[in-house]
């Protein structure tokens, strides 16, 4: 993905999801030259992706109750979990004008709402045993946030998007544990914890 307004930086060369629960778009803001390699990704934004019909048979489509943010993250997820790979194609190319639909990066629309789908995804998509391994570093990565979110003026849309994916956590159905997928988890898992550092190189 290509900013609109700048064609020569990147605006999203592939999402990271991490053991924060936090997202890392690759390359933001970046030459857009230093791109052109395919790579493993954990997940795209639906905004310049393509799905298999395939894959959308087995795992599902877009989780409607997300309405918007998170939900591509879910889908990317899904698809670990069953043993498929996401990966950027840097020859397809999609000029994106960030934040266009809610207006600015951070508003009254997009906080609560991305803060209660990130609850939705963990909730979903990781199986209790690896909720309560990550648990600790989850809430270290939501306390950032807030205190992030306190600065600019909008902790308490924060707390309320926290405190409503909490108490709606039942609208999500949980994607059941299948033994089978077991290794899919751990290497999910590695790749949570390699995503964190990838803050620094991204």
């Amino acid at each position: 993905m290509i900013q609109f307004n700048n064609r020569d930086l990147i605006d999203d060369a592939g999402d990271y999801y991490n053991i924060m629960g936090w997202t890392i778009k690759k390359g933001e803001g970046k030459d857009e030259k230093m791109y052109n390699n395919s790579y493993e990704i954990f997940s795209s934004c639906a905004g310049a992706a393509l799905y298999k019909k395939s894959i959308l048979d087995k795992i599902g489509l877009f989780d409607e109750n997300f309405f918007a943010y998170m939900e591509d993250v879910d889908i990317g997820y899904r698809s670990l979990i069953n043993g498929f790979k996401n990966v950027y194609c840097p020859n397809a190319i999609v000029y994106h004008i960030g934040s266009g639909s809610s207006g600015d990066k951070y508003n009254e629309f997009k906080i609560p709402l991305a803060a209660r789908n990130n609850i939705w995804v963990i909730y979903k998509n990781m199986p209790w045993p690896q909720i309560i391994l990550n648990i600790g570093f989850l809430a270290i990565g939501f306390l950032i946030k807030y205190i992030f979110f306190v600065r600019k003026g909008y902790g308490d849309l924060y707390l309320k998007g926290l405190k409503e994916g909490i108490k709606n956590r039942n609208k999500i159905k949980k994607i059941e544990f299948k033994r089978n997928n077991l290794k899919n988890y751990f290497k999910i898992q590695g790749r949570l914890i390699i995503n964190t550092f990838k803050l620094i190189y991204k």
